[in-house]
């Protein structure tokens, strides 16, 4: 079977909407990630684990997206706005429903949380706006949302261009990996970046009133943005957290596919109970 969307034609998507649905849609973007990585690292990410899970279950993926809000600022790094990549996701996921796909996979392989808090709020809206989208189910696959793996990375500190990333890349695309190139920032700003990925954006205001947007800069000296541990990294250990992440995905996947398909059926859907009152308050 084929798995890449983009070389199957048209009629060979026609045929195969009439037996399956689903489809994953991958995203990355164009972004720092030390010396020793390249710039397309979350790009891969994002298609590497894509298509390992589009094998398991049966379906296919849509091409990458590659740009979304990144937030570094070292050269190379290529930043959109997150409206607008959400706008676009918005735009592509609306085209997918509205020729017969019902199940959308999203696969984040950049794991900012501005474009993706933006993307998820937008998408709620657009499904809330749109009766003909309200039959779609739309997921989003974070790794660290299933695997335990991925949970143990990130309780290491280990965000960015460390060794689940560095390890990723060996395994995957080993031809990008320049470990020979590897270099860290100072030490302090390497376990600044370790303690808290955000602590690469500086913040600053007039007023020093919650009130006023600040402004949002990288700190000047961070000059390599590694936020981990990437001397540590090897082949085998990005082989085993690919295998981790596919392995705790597939099986809520296929139940949740199949709790979709006799929703449509029925009617029948799952009533999400929001608790947390007055958001208002908290902007």
């Amino acid at each position: 079977m084929k798995h890449a969307m983009a070389e199957m034609s048209v009629k060979e998507v026609r045929e195969y909407l009439k037996e399956n649905q689903t489809i994953i849609f991958p995203y990355g973007v164009v972004e720092q990630h030390g010396y020793h990585l390249p710039l397309s690292t979350d790009i891969h990410n994002a298609e590497v684990l894509a298509y390992a899970l589009a094998e398991k279950l049966g379906c296919i993926v849509a091409p990458c997206l590659n740009y979304c809000f990144s937030g570094g600022m070292l050269p190379g790094t290529i930043n959109v706005k997150p409206n607008n990549f959400s706008n676009m996701v918005c735009d592509i996921v609306e085209s997918l429903v509205l020729q017969g796909f019902l199940n959308i996979l999203i696969v984040p392989g950049h794991g900012g949380s501005e474009s993706l808090l933006h993307l998820k709020e937008s998408l709620r809206i657009q499904k809330w706006l749109n009766p003909a989208l309200h039959k779609a189910m739309i997921l989003f696959l974070r790794r660290n949302d299933f695997s335990e793996r991925s949970k143990q990375s990130l309780a290491e500190h280990d965000w960015h261009a460390g060794k689940a990333e560095t390890s990723m890349i060996l395994a995957n695309r080993p031809h990008l990996a320049m470990l020979d190139q590897l270099e860290m920032d100072t030490p302090e700003i390497a376990e600044l970046l370790r303690d808290d990925p955000d602590a690469y954006q500086k913040r600053t205001t007039f007023s020093g009133l919650r009130a006023e947007v600040c402004n949002t800069v990288q700190r000047p000296e961070i000059q390599v943005g590694v936020m981990g541990y990437p001397e540590k990294a090897s082949a085998e250990i990005g082989r085993l957290n690919l295998e981790d992440a596919v392995k705790s995905m597939v099986p809520p996947l296929k139940k949740a596919i199949e709790m979709a398909e006799e929703g449509r059926k029925t009617g029948m859907l799952i009533e999400m109970i929001d608790n947390e009152k007055l958001k208002m308050l908290k902007l």
